[in-house]
């Protein structure tokens, strides 16, 4: 039987009058890769200031790795959305020192902040004053100190912001070698095709609550099938999307029907079903 990594049930949290979660539930196993999405104030970051014991919810139950967030903390790899590391420290000192805190022998702590450095291509900074690398290089230190104690649980907060493509592309590989090993990922970002590629279950927020959640099979299967096409003027009830191309949503007809009526539209150059997509979620946001 799998275990449960994160359990969230019905978790409410307020800041004053204001719901920041609102009912929330959240089930994750071991080895799944979860998208946490949403627009800004959607309570991403409440979510997972719960989950590493930040904040404590006002209802409901939560816990990681079937402990309570604070016991789990040694278990759990973080990067949080703010950036930062101590200036004055030496990266090898302070990652070995983070090391130490998690429990890792002295020795193991300084083996794997050198092992990790190498794994973000940072090779040779260890003696480096933090203060002394870019801001890209800060950021993977702190990749590095979120990865090199080998967590049961890696919570990424817009990991992706500020990374070149290079860098992007060894985050991404950073991350599925984690879930190799077994490790449960929750990711938060707004690269949708970042979440799209890396992530086989998504939560997706909206003013606090739960807009959909579930494998991303499911949850995109959800709704009714389209078509695109490629016309100067569209069909009625077609949506434009972009120049010359256009969506029409198969509500109250097959996809079958739909193609039909498509075909028949004059000027038409291409047509082809097309499938949902996380963005279509936030522009239905962005329509109601």
């Amino acid at each position: 039987m799998n275990e449960s990594v994160v359990v969230i049930e019905d978790g409410v949290k307020r800041y004053g009058t204001k719901l920041a979660l609102n009912r929330v539930n959240l089930r994750l196993e071991r080895g799944m890769r979860c998208g946490l999405l949403g627009p800004n104030g959607a309570g991403k970051s409440t979510l997972i200031r719960t989950l590493t014991g930040i904040l404590r919810l006002d209802e409901g139950q939560v816990s990681v790795l079937g402990e309570s967030p604070e016991a789990a903390r040694s278990r759990v790899g973080y990067l949080p959305e703010e950036r930062g590391v101590p200036r004055r420290a030496k990266v090898g000192e302070w990652l070995a020192f983070l090391g130490k805190l998690r429990g890792l022998t002295a020795q193991e702590a300084r083996k794997r902040a050198l092992h990790w450095l190498e794994k973000v291509d940072l090779p040779g900074v260890e003696r480096s004053r933090c203060r002394e690398l870019s801001k890209g290089m800060q950021q993977k230190v702190q990749l590095a100190a979120a990865l090199q104690h080998e967590p049961d649980l890696l919570i990424l907060d817009e990991p992706f912001s500020g990374l070149d493509p290079v860098a992007v592309q060894l985050l991404e590989d950073l991350i599925r070698e984690a879930s190799e090993r077994g490790a449960t990922i929750l990711l938060s970002t707004h690269l949708l095709p970042q979440a799209e590629a890396l992530c086989d279950h998504v939560l997706l927020l909206k003013q606090g609550q739960t807009l959909a959640s579930g494998s991303l099979q499911q949850v995109l299967a959800q709704g009714h099938p389209k078509i695109e096409l490629r016309a100067e003027t569209g069909p009625p009830h077609a949506v434009k999307i972009g120049n010359d191309r256009w969506i029409i949503e198969a509500q109250n007809s097959t996809i079958d029907e739909v193609f039909r009526e498509a075909a028949q539209w004059t000027g038409v150059r291409e047509i082809r079903r097309t499938g949902r997509q996380l963005r279509d979620f936030f522009s239905e946001d962005a329509d109601a």
